[in-house]
């Protein structure tokens, strides 16, 4: 494609630019880290030509026209789900994210292997036999109770959410992994909408010309991954939810529409007299539960839970103290758990971190506070995260308060410059992109003990422009990510 001249300033950073000279798309860079849609100088990167191309024949207008369609389309779905208030549909940026074969090849078999490692180290916790995780990390941990037995299974976690970042180094994007999520992984059915939607109403033109996977099915392998947890012939699926007034019950929907599942809150669960978890409405049996409602809710309204799934009459795919493996003081360890359990070097990496439970550490963290990521071991959804350069001096203050008086329960991370997307809006008769901060959320299921599938695509997540947290509630937006077919 041809551009105008953009030379890179003494700064890193570029002046906006438009894509042709008469072009209604303009590109606006203002962040110093590596943007996956344009290069260094301004020139947009081979697999994203068709869909600039798009943006550039519809224009301001039609960018509008297309994505109030988009949201139109999202709402349906939500009031055809028997929500009809308020919107429940996420915000979201409609320029896909594009992945070469090669890169989702290296991308892919790195998350593999760290599923693989996960439940071989959850495997060898039930027995007894953990030797890479230091006792006392276990033991601090508020997402793991020393009371209750593990029980995980042969397949403790058969889905895990990787939330990954790109890094430029010598001309070729490097993966390094910043979080697990195994509890309650958000990702999937947002992710299937998008693609529904981007390809359909945004941009049809650009996913038929590109050799784009599909998603489809994805949903309906999730249930059969989930029923494998359970010997029973045919397994009943329930998804146990926070009910209306979560966030996230929308997904819940679609989740067991898909799944062809139980859509259940906790107060419609109970036992029946042999001891069987049941759905109250209908008197079915459960045999395994998909919770997506906050496990100490769970297990506060059905204590006899723990007891259910320990025995055998039920599985819980998010046993209690599975989760640990969510702790970013147990993340550290997983480069390890891979050559030790393994026998292997870990092909994605995690960015440097250090445990503030090392006096060492800790000491370093201190002296070094405002130039560093600090996270709260049990944190989620951005919550409980300081990112150092981006902070005022007051909420610095206040987090080196806290980690002073729990140092134990928190991780420190460098800054990392990891790549930006573009958000696309809508000024006048303009169509403005601006750098943003992004991150990969990417799916991997454990059917069984041996295998590992790997959903090939990603719930991007942009961040608000100038931020680095990508999470929905600190303002970021999702997209939809075209993984390319080699």
């Amino acid at each position: 494609m041809r551009t105008a001249s953009t030379p890179v300033t003494g700064s890193g950073h570029i002046p906006a630019a438009r894509l042709y000279n008469s072009s209604p798309v303009r590109f606006e860079r203002k962040l110093p880290a590596p943007n996956e849609v344009f290069d260094a100088e301004g020139s947009p990167r081979p697999p994203y030509h068709p869909v600039l191309e798009e943006l550039e024949r519809m224009g301001a207008c039609g960018w509008r026209e297309r994505a109030e369609r988009a949201h139109e389309l999202l709402l349906r779905e939500q009031h055809e789900l028997g929500i009809p208030e308020g919107d429940r549909t996420h915000p979201t940026d409609w320029v896909p994210r594009i992945v070469p074969a090669e890169d989702w090849e290296r991308l892919e078999r790195g998350v593999e292997q760290r599923m693989r490692a996960i439940n071989e180290f959850l495997r060898r916790l039930e027995a007894g036999k953990e030797e890479v995780v230091p006792q006392e990390i276990l033991e601090s941990s508020i997402l793991y109770d020393t009371t209750t037995p593990n029980r995980f299974g042969e397949v403790p976690v058969r889905q895990v959410a990787f939330d990954i970042v790109a890094v430029e180094r010598n001309g070729r994007w490097e993966y390094q992994v910043i979080e697990e999520n195994a509890k309650m992984p958000v990702g999937l059915a947002p992710m299937t909408r998008r693609r529904r939607t981007a390809a359909g109403v945004v941009f049809p033109e650009s996913h038929s010309r590109l050799p784009v996977r599909p998603l489809d099915g994805w949903l309906e392998r999730l249930g059969e991954c989930l029923r494998a947890a359970s010997r029973a012939p045919e397994p009943v699926l329930a998804v146990v939810s926070g009910g209306p007034e979560d966030q996230f019950y929308l997904d819940h929907k679609i989740y067991a529409r898909e799944m062809d599942a139980i859509l259940a809150e906790t107060h419609e669960l109970g036992f029946d007299g042999e001891g069987y978890l049941v759905h109250r409405p209908t008197g079915r049996r459960i045999d395994v539960v998909y919770e997506r409602v906050d496990e100490d809710r769970l297990y506060a309204e059905l204590p006899e839970l723990i007891e259910c799934h320990v025995e055998g009459r039920v599985h819980v795919l998010f046993a209690p103290n599975s989760e640990v493996v969510d702790d970013k003081g147990v993340y550290a360890f997983i480069p390890e758990m891979i050559r030790t359990y393994l026998g292997e070097e870990p092909i994605l990496q995690n960015p440097k971190t250090l445990s503030l439970a090392d006096p060492k550490d800790r000491k370093y963290v201190l002296e070094h506070f405002e130039e560093l990521v600090i996270k709260s071991r049990g944190g989620y959804g951005g919550k409980e995260v300081m990112i150092g350069p981006e902070e005022s001096g007051e909420n610095i203050e206040r987090f080196r308060r806290l980690v002073e008086a729990d140092p134990v329960e928190f991780i420190a991370q460098e800054v990392v410059d990891f790549s930006t997307h573009v958000i696309c809006t809508a000024e006048g008769d303009e169509l403005l992109l601006r750098d943003s901060y992004a991150d990969y959320r990417v799916i991997a299921l454990a059917p069984d003990r041996d295998t590992v599938e790997v959903v090939p695509g990603s719930l991007a997540r942009v961040a608000s422009p100038g931020r680095r947290l990508t999470n929905i509630s600190s303002g970021g937006k999702m997209k939809d990510t075209w993984v390319l077919a080699g």
